[in-house]
């Protein structure tokens, strides 16, 4: 049996909230290196996304490097492909030079768009093929046209696409005949689930012209191995050809906070039967979100326990007015307690029936705004989720501050 391990997605170097995920990177990576190992794994394919910005920092290059190393050591094999996050050139730049660490590397660029790559056993025997694909952008794969409306571009750059996967995977099966062909690619497949359907900046949307249907890849691939979608999943298509996404080893935002997080084992039999199983990521620093009123917040915290390795990461939403001093005060000192730390405190409050200062100080001869400074601060103390007992509490130094600007001025 040859045993492949399918992971994406990585984002390394990633910062979250101003913080860096350095450690919990290097966790799963020490896990995953452990994983390797204790499995038995022959080869590692990474579908795309293995940085988060196309310039990462020198502590997400030693991580890289430090797995690939250790890959090695180990014997072996991993392919990498490229994804929108990727920088193709960057990636491109040690391809060379990793080849010695047996790491075949498909960045992505105009000139470099596929390969296609064999795996072999320990006795060098081809076991399996495979058409790894970085990340497809529209002017990559054809020549665009001048005047193209947004349907016309889609249904050409999903042809185009079609086309390549098709091509290569013709050129694998005429080289490597016999053997089960894999394939790798990092794009949005359309059905496909995402976590973070409701963020205003989706990361999956990064460089994203359109989704691909399902049945653009033949059923003649045994597997594709995908990356770019960060909620782990079996895509849907007519042949049954299986179409999974790793999904991300870590959680990238509160929206994948309920994630479960995992890689994929690909098993090819002697018969050439190819089967997958997932296996578990363990997390080592949730991403929590405790939204409610004050009350239901304070005892959702209370109610947590932390037992991973490194603290919570957390985002309160405030639903009701409170006072938010004895508020914030209460939710530090939890913080501390249970191993928490809060990263963004927002304010969620249905506003809409209070008036707005324009609708409530309708100004005219007899009704100036500014004859009513006090009932404006009211008004905005409101708006931003005080409630009335820390408004009362607001209230006597807000006129003090406006006595003296008076009697300044």
């Amino acid at each position: 049996m040859y045993r492949i391990l399918h992971t994406a997605d990585w984002h390394l170097g990633q910062t979250f909230k101003s913080k860096s995920r350095i450690e919990e990177h290097q966790l799963f990576i020490d896990w995953l290196l452990q994983t390797m190992e204790n499995e038995n794994i022959d080869a590692v394919l990474i579908a795309g996304d293995i940085f988060d910005v196309f310039n990462p920092s020198i502590e997400a290059l030693d991580v890289y490097h430090h797995f690939l190393a250790e890959a090695f050591r180990l014997g072996i094999q991993v392919i990498v492909t490229g994804g929108n996050h990727d920088s193709a050139a960057r990636l491109n730049s040690t391809s060379g030079l990793l080849q010695w660490l047996n790491v075949q590397v498909v960045g992505g660029d105009a000139q470099a768009l596929g390969r296609v790559i064999p795996l072999k056993n320990k006795e060098h025997t081809t076991v399996a093929a495979v058409v790894a694909v970085p990340y497809l952008r529209d002017g990559d794969v054809r020549a665009l046209g001048m005047g193209e409306g947004v349907l016309e571009a889609h249904q050409l750059f999903t042809q185009s696409v079609q086309q390549h996967y098709q091509q290569l995977l013709l050129q694998a099966q005429t080289q490597y005949p016999n053997v089960p062909i894999l394939g790798m690619a990092h794009l949005y497949i359309t059905g496909s689930s995402t976590s973070d359907a409701q963020s205003s900046t989706p990361m999956h949307q990064v460089g994203t012209l359109t989704t691909i249907a399902a049945n653009c890849f033949s059923s003649d691939f045994a597997y594709l191995a995908l990356g770019h979608i960060h909620k782990p999943q079996i895509l849907q298509h007519p042949a049954g050809t299986v179409l999974k996404y790793a999904g991300s080893p870590i959680p990238l935002s509160f929206s994948e906070r309920t994630d479960a997080k995992e890689v994929t084992i690909i098993h090819i039999e002697s018969d050439n039967a190819v089967q997958h199983t997932a296996i578990s990521v363990p997390l080592s620093r949730p991403l929590v979100r405790f939204k409610g009123s004050h009350s239901e917040i304070l005892h959702a915290m209370e109610s947590f326990d932390n037992n991973t390795p490194l603290p919570a990461w957390v985002e309160i939403i405030v639903t009701e007015p409170t006072d938010f001093v004895a508020f914030n005060t209460h939710i530090s000192n939890l913080a501390k307690e249970k191993n928490l730390e809060i990263l963004e405190r927002t304010i969620q409050i249905n506003t809409t029936n209070q008036p707005t200062i324009r609708e409530a100080f309708i100004a005219d001869y007899d009704n100036n705004p500014l004859n009513d400074v006090t009932a404006i601060f009211k008004l905005r103390c409101q708006k931003n989720g005080l409630n009335e007992a820390a408004i009362d509490q607001l209230l006597p130094l807000f006129e003090e501050t406006l006595q003296r600007l008076k009697t300044t001025f």
